[in-house]
C-alpha cells in the first residue's frame, strides 16, 4: 500500500509532469522524423524498434518501415513494447477514480468492457485511436492485467500487420 502513496505523490510532482512531457515531445518529434529517414531505425532493427514503441507512437513507424522491414517482425516488435506502454495506463488506472472523470466515452467503453471483457480490449486496440484511455479504464475497472495486456498484443499485431501490408500494396511491393 506503501508504494501507491508514494506513486501518486510523485505523480503529482511538477518535476514528473515536466519530465513525462518532455519524454512524450520528444517520442512525437522522432516519429515525424522517422517517417521522413527511416534508415536509422532500420539500423537499430526490431529491438530498436521494440524500445521506441515503449516510449513513443510507434504506429507512425509502420507505413514507412514495413517497406524496408519483414512486416511480421515490424508488427510483433512494435505491438509488444507498445502493449507494454499501455501498461502504465492500466496501473494509472488501477489507482483509484481520482484520475477518471466519468462521461460519456468512459461509460461506453466501461458498459463494452463489461459486456465483452477481453474481446473488447482486442477490438479497441486493432482500432488506431489512444488505446491508453482504454487501459486506463480497464484498471480502473480491476480487469485482469495480463487479459488486457494480451488482447492489447494481439489487436495490436492485427492492426500493424494489416497497416504494412496494406502499404506494400498500395506501393506496388506486394
Amino acid at each position: 500500500m506503501e508504494w501507491k502513496t508514494r506513486w501518486e505523490q510523485l505523480r503529482q510532482t511538477n518535476w514528473f509532469r515536466r519530465l513525462y512531457a518532455s519524454i512524450g515531445t520528444v517520442m512525437i518529434v522522432l516519429s515525424f522524423l522517422i517517417i521522413v529517414d527511416p534508415e536509422p531505425f532500420v539500423r537499430l532493427g526490431y529491438p530498436g524498434i521494440f524500445v521506441f514503441n515503449l516510449f513513443g507512437p510507434g504506429t507512425l513507424l509502420i507505413p514507412s518501415l514495413s517497406l524496408k522491414m519483414n512486416v511480421w517482425g515490424l508488427a510483433l516488435s512494435s505491438a509488444g513494447g507498445m502493449a507494454i506502454n499501455d501498461s502504465v495506463s492500466w496501473m494509472v488506472g488501477h489507482g483509484g477514480r481520482a484520475i477518471i472523470t466519468p462521461g460519456k466515452r468512459t461509460e461506453r467503453v466501461e458498459r463494452a468492457i463489461g459486456k465483452y471483457g477481453g474481446w473488447a480490449f482486442l477490438g479497441y486496440s486493432i482500432l488506431p485511436f489512444p488505446f491508453d484511455f482504454v487501459g486506463l479504464i480497464a484498471g480502473y475497472l480491476r480487469f485482469s492485467y495480463w487479459k488486457m495486456l494480451g488482447a492489447a498484443f494481439v489487436g495490436k499485431v492485427t492492426r500493424f500487420v494489416l497497416m504494412g501490408m496494406g502499404t506494400g500494396w498500395l506501393m506496388g511491393v506486394i
